[in-house]
């Protein structure tokens, strides 16, 4: 068994895997995902993992240098953004349309499904460098609960 935080094993690759620039998408469970995507599906069951569970998981794990969230959330869902913000107020973070979250989904280095079902529970996490400067300027610590 493995000592990090994620230990679901195409998640562990993917996030291995990622080099500077790659996109990691984490989406609801009502997302239309393109076909030809590599998907890791998380969902358990109905609202598990949510999408801040995933992302606090995913980020203790990958340096990541920005993110942008589904341009629908903050109209229909600014409490989650509100949370993402408050969560990691070191990342710069913007928004991203439904045709370019579409044409990225194809080439990311994975589409993570969560059982989130809340309004437009998407985004995309942005690979850092692997560079000491970037791990100490993007590090995403959390408390455990």
């Amino acid at each position: 068994m493995i000592k990090q935080t994620v230990i679901n094993a195409g998640l562990c690759h993917a996030l291995a895997e990622a080099r500077h620039g790659d996109a990691i998408v984490l989406c609801d469970a009502n997302m239309p995902i393109p076909a030809g995507c590599r998907v890791i599906d998380l969902s358990l069951m109905r609202g598990v993992p949510t999408l801040l569970q995933t992302l606090r998981a995913v980020l203790s794990d990958l340096v990541a240098e920005r993110y942008e969230v589904f341009d629908l959330m903050p109209q229909y869902n600014p409490q989650m953004q509100q949370a993402i913000r408050a969560l990691v107020p070191q990342l710069p973070g913007g928004t991203i349309g439904k045709a370019e979250l579409t044409a990225l989904m194809p080439r990311a280095r994975a589409v993570v499904r969560t059982g989130d079902l809340g309004s437009c529970c998407t985004m995309v996490l942005y690979s850092a460098s692997g560079m000491d400067k970037y791990v100490e300027r993007f590090d995403c610590r959390f408390e455990e609960h």
